[in-house]
């Protein structure tokens, strides 16, 4: 019973297929007509307006012509006729007596000449149009009476449009019919074979409607829901079903392609571009260690030929350092710039070498890059540079040492020879107390020099910063009571070498005394401890003296640089290398808040782990 239901069911859909292109077939004969019908109504339309157009400006210009005192002198030489006739694309224009007879024609269109007799027969006031005239391109003549039949105008217009619409719409009149006829018979015959597609798709949606099953959470269409479907309605609901999956699966298919065609397009022209740009050397071998590509610096680098590229890569690089930097590589470990010699130590150079593997989204290795520096010229600037920065601050610092050493020497020799010339007592102490003063002055510049010049190792010490400061606040109070010393901010528990960063704060404090109170006024300095935004501590000093001058402002830390009189050119430089040996730095800079200078010694953060304590 089943299967003669699947029968009748199936003849049934053979059935509506049939007559669906049956009426489908008529459908369109009567379209075809339909537009046959509108064609040709639209065709005449266009002529109709067409004519009506040309024999109203034929109208027209006869009318111009008839106000005229002469109408024929008028055709050939009136400027608003010619416009006329000009517009209307007139080819000729001639006027005749009323026998037919010409009188003149129009020089200025196209087509000057006339046939001396006029074809037409015109009536008195009326307008007469000729067939179209079988000549290239076609003409259309259509003459007009003036009123009381004195004078009739001729005006023949270019009809190429109007032939070639005509002409169309025969064509058209033959082709839509033998096309409809053609199309029945062509139909019809092999109806049965147009059906064909449809039960294999019926024979195969048997068997794949189990397969074929809506997705989880899909909704059903009305006769989806329906318990038992005709064969039809199953073939088209499992059709349905399997174009939507055939496109969603597509669509993933093509996004992953896509995918993958830009990821692969985009790692193309970077590693192009980077192998084409790279200043220095830059080396690809493959997953079968086969040197790949190389830029020109490498080839000039490595002295490689040509042919090198395709070979293995232990026969055609020449280096060993190379060589063992792709055994690592093929093992996942890179190689980041390792530094080689080659040759001797006279003619040989130096290079850089990183070597990094490439490898995918799964892992598997797709080869090594590397690197290859020529670091030789580099290295011997470098050292050149250090070299001369050397000696020319040994230059520099000798310079200013010579300098104090003379002026010291020059004062020594001065007070001795005044105190071997006096016979008084008092004064012979006096000199002899100044010759104490200036070598005392010179053993300081000595020890600074030589701290200064030489490696200092620290002891770092956790300290709380307030009681250094106050300390030596208390001292320099004693010799300045002009000036009054303020602390704000937080001093916190910090790792520091306390000699010397108290002979640094000695040295700021005792400089912004002097700022301060120049010109025997009353002054301000004040300490300030601040927290940085990275945890560092800042300890500034600041006075309210006249500030630094900007052109001195490079030179502050330089040795041997002071602009004070009687200074060494030391303190600041001192002042510099303890926050370098404490691994921080010192800055000098106007105090928004005095308006004289403020130098910032900033501290490194603490370690988490320092240990606590005081000093």
């Amino acid at each position: 019973m089943k299967s003669g239901g699947s029968l009748a069911a199936a003849g049934r859909f053979e059935r509506e297929i049939r007559n669906f292109v049956v009426g489908g077939l008529l459908f369109l004969l009567f379209l075809s007509g339909l537009s046959l019908v509108v064609l040709r109504n639209l065709a005449a339309w266009g002529e109709s307006e067409y004519l009506e157009r040309v024999t109203g400006s034929t109208r027209a210009a006869a009318g111009r012509l008839a106000v005229t005192d002469e109408p024929t002198l008028a055709l050939t030489s009136d400027a608003p006729t010619a416009d006329l006739l000009k517009d209307v694309s007139a080819r000729s224009a001639a006027l005749y007596d009323e026998e037919g007879n010409l009188l003149s024609t129009a020089s200025y269109l196209p087509d000057a000449s006339a046939p001396r007799r006029l074809e037409l027969r015109v009536a008195p006031g009326e307008t007469a149009t000729a067939p179209l005239a079988r000549e290239d391109p076609p003409l259309l003549v259509v003459a007009t009476s003036f009123r009381g039949g004195t004078r009739i105008l001729r005006v023949g217009f270019d009809a190429s449009v109007l032939a070639l619409a005509r002409r169309n719409v025969r064509l058209i009149s033959v082709v839509v019919p033998v096309s409809a006829l053609v199309l029945g018979i062509l139909v019809v015959p092999f109806l049965r074979r147009l059906l064909r597609p449809f039960d294999a798709l019926t024979e195969t949606a048997r068997g794949a409607g189990p397969l074929v099953t809506p997705r989880e959470g899909a909704s059903l269409a009305p006769t989806e829901r329906r318990e038992e479907p005709d064969e039809a309605e199953q073939a088209i609901r499992t059709f349905v079903r399997t174009i939507e999956e055939l496109k969603r699966s597509s669509q993933e298919l093509e996004e992953l392609r896509r995918r993958e065609t830009e990821r692969a397009d985009a790692l193309a022209i970077t590693a192009e571009t980077l192998v084409r740009s790279h200043p220095g050397g830059l080396l690809v071998v493959d997953a079968d260690e086969r040197l790949s590509q190389a830029n020109g610096p490498a080839m000039e680098l490595l002295e490689l030929p040509v042919g090198a590229l395709g070979g293995l890569a232990k026969d055609v690089l020449p280096w060993e350092p190379i060589l063992e930097a792709l055994d690592r590589a093929r093992s996942r470990i890179p190689t980041l710039g390792q530094e080689f010699a080659t040759g001797d130590s006279t003619g040989g150079r130096r290079f850089a070498l990183t070597a990094v593997p490439v490898v995918n989204a799964l892992g598997i290795p797709l080869g090594t890059i590397l690197f290859i520096e020529d670091r030789t010229t580099t290295n011997r600037l470098q050292h050149e540079l250090s070299r001369r920065r050397e000696l020319s601050a040994l230059g520099e610092m000798s310079a200013g040492i010579a300098h104090e050493f003379r002026n010291a020497t020059a004062t020594i020799l001065g007070y001795a020879r005044l105190a071997a010339a006096t016979e008084d007592r008092s004064a012979r102490e006096r000199h002899l107390l100044a010759i104490r003063t200036e070598a005392e002055h010179v053993a300081r510049v000595t020890g600074d020099f030589l701290f200064f010049a030489r490696p200092e190792l620290i002891a770092m010490v956790p300290t709380r910063l307030r009681a250094l400061v106050e300390e030596i606040v208390g001292e320099e109070g004693v010799s300045a009571p002009r000036v009054s010393f303020e602390l704000y901010g937080t001093f916190g528990l910090t790792p520091i070498d306390p000699p010397l960063l108290r002979r640094a704060l000695v040295n700021l404090i005792r400089n912004a005394q002097e700022a301060a109170c120049a010109g025997g006024r009353a002054g301000r300095v004040t300490i300030r401890g601040e927290e940085g935004p990275e945890g560092e501590v800042w300890l500034a000093v600041e006075d309210d003296g006249p500030g630094i001058e900007p052109s001195a402002e490079s030179k502050l830390f330089v040795p041997f640089f002071s602009t004070k009189e009687s200074g060494t050119g030391l303190g600041l430089a001192l002042v510099a290398k303890i926050a370098a040996l404490h691994g921080g730095s010192i800055a000098a800079e106007r105090s928004t808040a005095l308006g004289g200078a403020r130098f910032v010694f900033r501290f490194p953060p603490a370690a988490p782990d320092a240990p606590e304590g005081a000093r």
